[in-house]
């Protein structure tokens, strides 16, 4: 299964077409099959650091003998952290139903508590402690000897620009960076920018980010292109399913009036 909106198959047909034993960084990976941006890069023979702190994910990466990291990351380092694990029921998603992937994260933000709310009785809140480091104190530990990132990739719900902040960006340099900004918030474009980094594309809940400098006019316009295409699938989706709903309506309807006539008969 690829990632939302084909975002890894996007960046890599994009920027590392032919490369094969590139460096990514998946920082709140969550599984590492279902949703995962990772996963293909792992599968094509990319070096994958996969970050994520909540036990029952890493539980899923050691049962298929993957190795990762049990972890939160932020902007400072910090042992016995709370961390609240948003457990999700009945909830399908992209072909698959949804666990712990959305609004788990070390503090539930205020627009992520609205879309908990959303969720009824179809989510419960389990607060855990985790051990919160800086990106920059995970690689030192575990990956010293990494010097260049091809991709970085954060999706912690709203707590992307922290881990940004505890990371050294000219130093690994990453080509590109996915964030997921998820209620579109400018500040990330704005902190990204002071970083050397424009928006390349957004696509649904990610925006996609690569060097200023490498930003030649043909690059910015492919960028527009993906993003323009996604938005158009994205609106076609939506009304394919608006017209099932329809269609279905009509045939229920149709079938009792024939239940009817059929009962007065």
């Amino acid at each position: 299964m690829s990632a939302e909106d084909n975002i890894d198959q996007i960046v890599r047909q994009n920027f590392f077409k032919t490369k094969t034993d590139g460096v990514i960084i998946d920082v709140g990976a969550a599984g590492p099959e279902y949703l995962s941006i990772s996963a293909h890069f792992r599968s094509i023979g990319w070096r994958v650091i996969a970050i994520e702190p909540n036990p029952a994910f890493v539980d899923l990466y050691k049962a298929q003998g993957i190795e990762v990291l049990q972890y939160a990351c932020g902007d400072h380092d910090d042992d016995n952290v709370e961390f609240f694990v948003v457990t999700s029921s009945r909830v399908n998603y992209l072909g698959g139903v949804v666990t712990h992937e959305s609004i788990s994260s070390l503090g539930i933000k205020e627009e992520f508590v609205q879309l908990l709310d959303t969720l009824g009785d179809r989510a419960s809140v389990t607060p855990i402690k985790v051990k919160l480091r800086k990106l920059d104190a995970i690689l030192s530990t575990h990956a010293p000897d990494i010097g260049h990132v091809d991709v970085l990739a954060v999706d912690v719900e709203g707590w992307e620009m922290a881990v940004i902040r505890g990371f050294s960006i000219e130093k690994y340099s990453p080509s590109v960076v996915i964030l997921e900004n998820q209620f579109k918030k400018p500040e990330y474009t704005e902190e990204m920018k002071v970083a050397g980094y424009a928006l390349w594309a957004s696509l649904g809940l990610n925006e996609i980010y690569v060097k200023s400098r490498l930003l030649t006019p043909t690059i910015r316009l492919k960028g527009a292109v993906v993003t323009a295409e996604t938005r158009l699938r994205k609106r076609a989706k939506a009304a394919i399913s608006k017209a099932r709903s329809l269609l279905g309506r009509l045939g229920r309807r149709k079938g009792a009036g024939l239940v009817g006539l059929n009962d007065k008969a």
